[in-house]
């Protein structure tokens, strides 16, 4: 029996999905080997983040969101998986609202870390 456990999450594009894991000091590859748990079960992912176990985790494209891969007895983050997953979550709403303020027009002038862990993000635009 797999002890791979699929946790869904709200993550649509991969683009910004690996800036959020590059953000969090990861590494992670888009065509690299298969996740495995502990009786090495293969599971497919399209983005994969190697563990020294050899218990990868991963991502994987499922109606339209991509969800986290991993055999949970095997974690090996810095991490708890709800830290990972919040902080993730973080990084991945930061870009997407980059991103979107970019198209609209606006750059980003400043980055304030809040005490709370929440980022104040102020952008402009320039009118002409």
């Amino acid at each position: 029996m797999s002890h791979f456990t699929k946790i869904q999450t709200t993550i649509k594009d991969l683009h910004l999905l690996k800036h959020a894991l590059s953000d969090l000091g990861l590494h992670w590859d888009q065509n690299a080997d298969n996740s495995k748990d502990e009786k090495n079960t293969e599971q497919k992912v399209d983005i994969l983040i190697k563990q020294s176990n050899s218990s990868h985790i991963g991502f994987v494209r499922n109606n339209g969101e991509y969800h986290l891969v991993a055999d949970l007895q095997l974690w090996q983050q810095a991490w708890s998986l709800e830290v990972f997953l919040d902080k993730l979550s973080q990084k991945y709403a930061y870009h997407s609202i980059i991103e979107e303020t970019r198209k609209q027009g606006f750059e980003e002038t400043e980055q304030i870390y809040q005490k709370d862990g929440s980022i104040k993000l102020v952008v402009q635009r320039w009118n002409y």
